[in-house]
């Protein structure tokens, strides 16, 4: 999965730059958003492996923005961080084909497993 490109958004500038490392050290070739709007305005990043984001996001929520990016023609996958994943959501996940994953309980093995997962379940 080396390459493969990765879409992150993070508002926290600190976690935006760990995460972005740490998914660089593994060869993904990623481009890091501090919010919704340079990510919904950069044509490259339609061509994401997978897109990560926050379900509460201040300007647009994560699952509308999913709605979004897909419109546009994102084929990738995508993982949504939420604080707590209700029922509603877990629903919303398998109905809309996306992955949430609780980012209290997200170390970075955790979050890589979950793009591999992501990337290979999508691409079937």
């Amino acid at each position: 999965m080396k390459g493969l490109r990765i879409a992150l958004i993070a508002g926290a500038p600190a976690v935006r730059h760990a995460r972005q490392l740490m998914l660089r050290g593994e060869g993904f070739d990623v481009r890091a958003y501090g919010s919704a709007a340079p990510l919904l305005a950069d044509p490259l990043a339609l061509a994401s492996s997978c897109i990560v984001a926050e379900v509460a996001m201040p300007e647009i929520a994560g699952v509308a923005l999913v709605q979004a990016m897909r419109g546009q023609g994102l084929q990738g996958a995508a993982i949504l961080l939420a604080g707590v994943v209700s029922p509603a959501l877990a629903a919303l996940a398998t109905e809309q084909d996306f992955t949430v994953m609780v980012p209290t309980e997200l170390a970075d093995g955790l979050l890589l497993a979950g793009i591999r997962t992501a990337i290979a379940e999508h691409s079937r």
